[in-house]
């Protein structure tokens, strides 16, 4: 693929990270998403099309709002460059199809757990949105249903024992039930082995967490840590890690 068509998927992606940000600041204040239009979270004031273009606007108003001057949040440039590049990636690795589908499942992902980050909830809207990018690749045959079946299953069924157990032995709920949503659409996505390692490295991950934040704040055993961005740090690298190996591969014997 030459530099042109790779420049053009990844604005289209940034374009598409532009929208995340929408959501990622809307849902969580159930605000509209279809109006008013795009908005200085500051001052209110209308966006034109011109100021809004992903990262390059950022750049040129460097990272202040033209009309109150006041500093926009780094997420805005960061969510775009994040999602333009996963878009890149999966065209780079699978056929256009398939590319489409991972790109728009892994753009629900990177919403949902920015959100959940930032205020510990998880949107059942996004939920639905990634079941419905799921049952679409179904329909377009780049997932099998046996395989988002079992996947489902062990997304939900291991993160319910893990829950349980935590109970047993803490008497706190180690996850919420928007964790356990998130689980049915990664274990679909990912299918039932993949989805257990994506556990494990989560737990890992979120285990060094906090760790870190106690050592720097203190320790608190009921301190809360949203775990959504560690299961969906760990499904998107199991996924792509996998896919890449087996594309190099493939790439290799066609030398």
């Amino acid at each position: 693929m030459t530099w042109l068509p790779v420049l053009l998927i990844f604005f289209i992606g940034a374009i598409v990270g532009s929208f995340l940000n929408m959501l990622i600041y809307r849902l969580p204040i159930d605000e509209s998403i279809w109006k008013p239009r795009s908005h200085c979270p500051m001052c209110k004031k209308t966006i034109q099309w011109f100021r809004n273009i992903p990262l390059v606007s950022f750049v040129i108003q460097q990272g202040k709002c033209a009309a109150c001057n006041e500093s926009i949040s780094w997420q805005y440039p960061v969510v775009e460059f994040i999602t333009g590049s996963i878009w890149v990636i999966c065209f780079l690795i699978f056929v256009p199809m398939h590319a489409a589908m991972t790109a728009l499942f892994s753009s629900v992902l990177i919403a949902l757990a920015w959100i959940d980050m930032k205020t510990m909830m998880i949107p059942l809207s996004l939920i639905i949105s990634g079941i419905v990018v799921i049952v679409m690749s179904v329909i377009m045959g780049t997932l099998k249903w046996k395989f988002v079946l079992w996947g489902a299953f062990a997304g939900v069924f291991v993160p319910l024992v893990m829950m349980g157990i935590t109970y047993f032995m803490t008497r706190r709920q180690g996850m919420g039930w928007g964790d356990i949503q998130l689980g049915l659409i990664l274990g679909a996505w990912l299918g039932p082995w993949n989805m257990a390692l994506t556990l494990f490295l989560a737990a890992l991950l979120g285990i060094i967490a906090w760790l870190g934040i106690s050592m720097k704040k203190g320790f608190d055993r009921n301190r809360p840590l949203p775990f959504a961005p560690y299961l969906v740090i760990s499904a998107v690298t199991i996924f792509f890690l996998e896919s890449n190996i087996g594309f190099w591969f493939d790439h290799f014997l066609l030398l």
